[in-house]
């Protein structure tokens, strides 16, 4: 559907602000973190904790770490000076929270994530291993990996000297084609939820402090500094609000980052509603709530929503408001007192945060963690192997015996996506180095095969990479290069796997001609080791997608989110903005002015709902290329027995669901069993079927395991949107146990009274 670009009077937001949206920076400023001069770098080593202070004030108890968090924030709060406390609002040095020297507080470190450290912030002599993505993380559908992965992470912080993580990313895929995906954890909140909780208790576990990002329905890069999502009360509740509550409340998370975009016409950087009124109030947020980098600052004429919103820091600075606040003081000076009750409020979060994590009575860096470096290479590599996912296998065509001629062409694959969340690492094994090492003269490495090289090879390997990142969404039609280059591939030689480096949906009009296809995300810097490990069978493939696969995106459920005057705009930070905040006309040269005047939003409705994913193609029976879930193995499993502890469940009462698994085949290997629920009789449309938990299980060929789940009364429940709370409607729902969203392997039906 055509855009509508409506001025911002005319929008609900003018019922919370008085003033319109000024000032929006270019992409080049949100990307401070790649251009950061020498000068501008915090060494962790110069930061002492308090115990090395001496100068305290007369009286004072803040600096003894028996005293709690809360006594302790409160006390350093009432020390403060006006000026500090307006400080203390904002970032310093770009990422980093600012000292107190006065009163011994130390300066708190940030950096980027969350495919490890990306190490532009910080001074340090040490390299950052390159984990895989977030998205090849959720790949992996392995809950015990996820906090692994997290507790590597958080000792890297120790090594590095890292105080805050910006991450880890837990939006929601609601297109295939969103330029951060690789970034998040997929399309269902479930699993998102799951992941993400596990790798931020891992994280949080040495008390790292890690930043749930980015807040709110920040899903898509098209114009994300002037687009705002505009979703139902139900779709924000069931979808893409479970991530944050799960955060919340079962991993505690530490810190949230809203994103750049506005929900509803509000922008999510001062957002009372949600980050107030429903993060803290209602599912008990304590911690800090910041901004994504600058996005406070865009909004000039509207700095009077800040303070009161819910928010805890500005960043990378507080400029803006810090000028508003000034300038409102000296017109109203009899106000001055009120507005630093509102400074008290709203900075009391970050240093309560700071204390609670120990943060002010030690020492950035730890360097005990040091020797941990290999370990955690290690672990990149576990995970990588069980996030390659086996999307197709004909004629057993994988593993590969060593004695085969493998012919590996195609372009370099990607480890890592752009932007914020690139992470360089170190010692990579690429894919040729990788497979090398196994297949030694038996492997031949060429971008550009001859005819001749293709015709001579048993096995024809093809590198497909479809880049992504931050500041931009992502053809779907993308690389069209690599479908002319597979159709030469297969009418040279039969024997074709093409092994897809890619975080998004792209078509597959080749996908007859193959008979092998392997899903390699984004697989940091032991990419290679894990793609050799599973080409030649050393690791059985385990890996699940987290998304579906859609035919055509024209299949998706908003297929021209994009579109401005009949056509796609795909890059998502054009220039103009900040002109367009200004109310200056942007531009000219920039062709999306055309379309886009100055002081006017692009709303993207998420007409959908909640059939996002695999309950969109669900709902429309729509063929997909690959179902959400789906992924092959070098064995076969057996599903039997299914068993419910009672076929007539009461309200509030746990239902219990057990069901045997079994290895038939002759390797070993993960299964990935997934339990979907399915309300047969609902006064209002719930999608087909909904993923409610899943286990992954490794079985030794012939083995048997009887997995145990628990559905309780929110697994059955919707959002009321007339009385705005969950629902559990009486009747029938039938327990669905998978290997996909796809069908099911068993099915049992109960009732709930």
């Amino acid at each position: 559907m055509q855009r509508i670009l409506i001025i911002l009077k005319n929008l609900e937001i003018n019922k919370y602000m008085k003033h319109n949206f000024l000032v929006n920076f270019s992409f080049a400023l949100l990307l401070l973190a790649s251009t950061i001069s020498k000068a501008q770098r915090i060494d962790p080593k110069t930061l002492k904790p308090l115990s090395e202070f001496k100068q305290f004030p007369a009286g004072s108890h803040y600096q003894d770490p028996k005293i709690s968090p809360d006594k302790r924030a409160n006390e350093v709060i009432s020390y403060l000076t006006f000026d500090e406390k307006l400080e203390l609002t904002g970032g310093y040095l770009k990422f980093c929270y600012p000292a107190v020297p006065r009163l011994g507080l130390r300066a708190v470190t940030m950096a980027d994530a969350s495919q490890g450290i990306r190490l532009t912030s910080i001074e340090s002599k040490s390299q950052s291993v390159s984990f895989p993505g977030m998205q090849a993380l959720s790949a992996t559908w392995n809950i015990g990996i996820a906090k692994n992965f997290g507790q590597s992470i958080s000792e890297e912080c120790k090594i590095h000297g890292v105080d805050i993580l910006l991450g880890p990313g837990i939006n929601i895929q609601r297109l295939s084609v969103g330029g951060r995906n690789y970034e998040y954890m997929g399309e269902d909140p479930m699993l998102t939820s799951k992941i993400a909780v596990n790798y931020i208790q891992g994280l949080q576990s040495l008390d790292v402090i890690a930043t749930a990002k980015h807040f709110i329905a920040n899903d898509q890069e098209f114009a994300r500094h002037i687009a705002s999502s505009d979703l139902s009360e139900r779709t924000l509740r069931e979808i893409y609000l479970l991530p944050w509550e799960a955060a919340i409340k079962e991993a505690n998370v530490q810190a949230i980052m809203t994103g750049n975009n506005l929900t509803n016409g509000i922008p999510n950087s001062m957002h009372k509603p949600l980050l107030n009124d429903l993060l803290r109030k209602e599912f008990g947020f304590t911690g800090v709530a910041m901004t994504d980098w600058q996005n406070s600052n865009y909004h000039i004429n509207s700095q009077n929503l800040v303070a009161p919103s819910g928010l805890s820091l500005l960043m990378a600075d507080n400029e803006t408001f810090a000028k508003y606040i000034k300038d409102f003081i000296a017109k109203n000076p009899s106000k001055k007192a009120s507005i630093e009750a509102e400074l008290n409020h709203m900075i009391y979060p970050n240093i309560y945060t700071f204390f609670k994590n120990g943060i002010y009575d030690r020492y950035p860096q730890d360097l005990k963690y040091k020797d941990k470096t290999i370990a955690h290479q290690g672990l990149a590599l576990q995970c990588a192997e069980e996030a390659i996912c086996l999307l197709k296998n004909n004629d057993n065509i994988l593993p590969i015996a060593k004695t085969k001629k493998i012919l590996l062409t195609g372009e370099d694959e990607i480890h890592s996506g752009s932007g914020s969340g690139f992470v360089e690492g170190f010692n990579h094994v690429d894919f040729q180095k990788g497979l090398k090492s196994i297949y030694g003269d038996n492997l031949t490495c060429k971008v550009e095969a001859t005819d001749e090289e293709v015709k001579n090879a048993d096995i024809v390997l093809y590198r497909l990479n479809k880049e992504s990142g931050e500041g931009f969404d992502i053809p779907f039609d993308e690389p069209k290069k690599a479908i002319k280059d597979i159709k030469r591939l297969s009418e040279l030689n039969p024997n074709i796997v093409v092994l897809i480096s890619s975080a998004n949906g792209l078509p597959m009009p080749w996908l007859k001609n193959v008979k092998g296809i392997l899903w390699t995300f984004m697989l940091g810097q032991e990419r290679g080791n894990a793609l050799a490990s599973v080409v030649s069978g050393k690791v059985n493939p385990s890996g699940r997608l987290p998304f579906t696969l859609e035919n055509d995106f024209k299949d998706s459920p908003d297929p021209d989110f994009n579109f401005l005057g009949g056509k796609p705009f795909w890059h998502g930070n054009n220039n103009f903005y900040k002109a367009y905040w200004k109310g200056e006309e942007p531009d000219s040269k920039k062709e999306i002015a055309k379309y886009v005047k100055p002081q006017e939003l692009v709303h993207i409705p998420y007409e959908e709902g909640v059939f996002v994913g695999y309950r969109w193609y669900q709902k429309y029976k729509k063929p997909v290329l690959f179902p959400f879930g789906y992924g092959l193995s070098y064995t076969t499993f057996q599903y039997t027995n299914l068993k419910l502890s009672s076929e007539n469940v009461k309200k509030d009462e746990a239902l219990n669901v057990t069901v045997d698994i079994q290895n038939t085949g002759k390797v070993n290997g993960f299964e990935v069993v997934q339990l979907y629920l399915s309300d047969l009789e609902s006064s209002v449309e719930r999608p087909l079927k909904e993923l409610k938990n899943f286990q992954k299980v490794y079985l030794k060929s012939g083995e048997k395991k009887t997995l145990t789940f628990t559905v309780n009364t929110k697994d059955l429940s919707f959002w009321d949107e007339q009385k705005h709370q969950w629902k559990a409607e009486a009747g029938k729902f039938d327990v669905l146990m998978s290997d996909s969203s796809e069908g099911y392997r068993l099915k049992k039906t109960f009732e709930l009274k």
